[in-house]
């Protein structure tokens, strides 16, 4: 299993960000070797966000978030009070940006790893969960 952050999925879509060829050859390799991927629930809005405000197109967020909500290839976990009030510690502890840390516990929640292109989660997060780039 993975978790994976926002920033990997939209380079992911987006052919145009620097990252897309390391994320899609990442993501190959991944569900060639069948492994689940995990996203906290917050993915729909960080995605469509960085779509509207990103690439100028809100209806392409909006499609987006409607194909994850029915996706077969991320599983979308809830943010629990319990998840939240973990992320609330390390977002505290380690200055991670409170976002970003929900990813961080929701991996350290499953004893799974985070795969982000976020330098702060790739820095900061490997202090509590085992992180790495596509």
């Amino acid at each position: 299993m993975a978790v994976i952050d926002a920033s990997v999925y939209i380079a992911l879509i987006n052919a145009h960000e620097n990252e897309h060829g390391n994320s899609w050859a990442w993501f190959v390799q991944a569900k060639t070797a069948r492994e689940t991927l995990i996203a906290p629930v917050i993915l729909l809005a960080e995605v469509s966000d960085a779509l509207s405000r990103g690439v100028g197109d809100s209806a392409l967020a909006h499609q987006v978030v409607q194909q994850l909500l029915h996706s077969k290839i991320i599983e979308l976990r809830p943010v629990t009070t319990t998840l939240a009030e973990r992320a609330a510690t390390i977002a505290a502890d380690h200055r991670i940006r409170g976002c970003d840390a929900i990813y961080v516990a929701l991996a350290e929640q499953l004893g799974d790893y985070l795969v982000t292109l976020d330098q702060q989660q790739l820095k900061r997060g490997a202090a509590v969960i085992a992180v790495r780039k596509p």
